[in-house]
């Protein structure tokens, strides 16, 4: 038989494995036959990592504007006949979509999508005088994509938090899950920032192949050095801690493969592209809700791969109709669920890009747009203060680099409202709440999300 030191020594890679994965106090986890009794309702974070430039997907068609945004980008502009209109205007103009954007504009206009307009990560209220004055908290490494992607995920940009909206939201809501203490926070996309929280952890799911086992669990003698393990009495501390938390990843797999097996089989098509395969497994997790015991949930994905600084126009014509195709593929299956109205799906992403072009593509910038889309969305308007493209705008920074109009804050507070989080607690969700209640950053997105 395996002896003890070399089981240690090879399994504790396969336990270290998982629960980094799983970034899961094992403790936590409770019944899994709980099933939790409040409406259900989740949030669905979906990371456009690189910094998307979301200039390029929400476009004014209005004739002045769109002179103003085709000077900016020159070579970047796209065509204003190939703009897919949206209904009404916003500030006095009227807007279109990228054209690879039909299922967003078919949810938009039909009062189920929008977008916040020049939103992004703030400390405080922040103005053109005052970040030449320098008498401001910026974020750390502005333009940066490692910081700016973890300012989105823990909104606290001015430090380095170990904890993010997504974990802290559920923490706020201690209430609302009876059961599995993981199912509260779940990721398609391994370990993130985003559904890390005091009190609760986040489980990993692979889109293609679901609950992945613990490497080597399959091998008979893992196995019997397993339950060698678990058997001696006179185990030191590393052991005990060691097969305590192998056993807890056990059986957290088992609680989530029982539900999965049990999940609605769906008859909306989904495409077969990573994206599309990560929005259905969300969809199937959400139909077992009752069986893992949640009434609130967070999911995130990550979709990779938009830093254009080259071929901007030919990688978002390839790139733009894949994510509009497995957002558009979960609103119908949610429908088919008939939980469209308890589902919030949004974007973030590291930045917006610079408006000028550098010759082959766009580079970092600031403030963007992001995409809200759900049953409870208020939609069929925009939300937050689209900027003027011009060259003297306080507001451009450089090269069409927007400071943010809109706080990361405020989106992230009318979705805690929406979730359920009470006023009193809002601060324990988002630390810097209070620097932008009230404030011009911080308001104007009240009424996004309703029921």
């Amino acid at each position: 038989m395996m002896n003890r030191r070399r089981f240690l020594r090879n399994g504790l890679g396969s336990a270290v494995s998982m629960t980094m994965a799983t970034t899961v106090p094992f403790s936590l986890l409770g019944s899994a036959r709980a099933v939790a009794s409040e409406e259900y309702r989740a949030v669905v974070c979906v990371l456009l990592a690189g910094g998307a430039d979301s200039f390029n997907i929400l476009v004014p068609r209005s004739e002045l504007a769109y002179n103003r945004y085709q000077a900016r980008r020159s070579d970047l502009a796209l065509s204003q006949n190939d703009l897919l209109p949206l209904d009404g205007e916003h500030e006095g103009v009227q807007f279109g979509l990228h054209p690879a954007m039909s299922s967003l504009q078919q949810r938009f206009n039909a009062g189920q999508a929008t977008m916040v307009t020049n939103v992004g990560p703030l400390v405080e209220p922040t103005t053109r005088a005052v970040i030449d004055a320098e008498t401001v908290t910026l974020p750390l490494g502005l333009f940066s994509h490692s910081d700016q992607i973890l300012s989105w995920q823990t909104a606290t940009p001015a430090n380095r938090a170990g904890t993010g909206f997504g974990g802290r939201l559920i923490d706020a809501l201690p209430g609302a899950n009876t059961g599995l203490a993981l199912a509260g926070n779940i990721s398609l996309s391994g370990n993130n920032s985003f559904q890390a929280g005091a009190a609760t952890g986040s489980y990993a799911i692979s889109a293609n192949r679901g609950v992945q086992s613990i490497t080597g669990f399959d091998n008979d003698l893992f196995k019997r050095s397993f339950e060698s393990l678990m058997a001696d009495s006179s185990a030191s501390t590393l052991q005990t801690v060691y097969r305590n938390k192998l056993q807890s990843a056990i059986d957290a797999g088992d609680v989530f493969s029982s539900a999965l097996s049990q999940a609605t089989t769906l008859s909306t098509p989904f495409g077969e592209d990573s994206f599309s395969s990560a929005m259905k497994r969300i969809a199937e997790l959400v139909s077992v809700h009752e069986q893992l015991g949640v009434s609130r949930q967070t999911f995130f994905v990550t979709f990779g791969g938009w830093d254009h600084h080259e071929d901007t126009l030919g990688q978002q014509a390839t790139m733009l109709p894949a994510l509009d195709a497995g957002l558009g593929q979960f609103q119908l299956a949610l429908e088919e669920l008939g939980l469209s109205n308890q589902v919030t799906t949004f974007t973030i992403s590291d930045f917006g890009r610079t408006l000028t072009s550098n010759g082959r593509g766009s580079d970092h910038g600031w403030g963007g747009n992001a995409m809200v889309m759900g049953g409870a969305v208020q939609g069929g308007q925009l939300y937050g203060h689209f900027p003027e493209q011009v060259e003297d705008n306080p507001l451009d920074l450089n090269r069409g680099r927007f400071l943010p109009t809109t706080a990361t804050d405020a989106m992230y507070a009318e979705v805690s409202r929406w979730m359920g989080v009470a006023p009193e607690s809002l601060e324990s969700v988002l630390p810097n709440w209070a620097n932008f209640e009230g404030s011009d950053q911080g308001a104007g997105l009240t009424g996004m999300l309703v029921g």
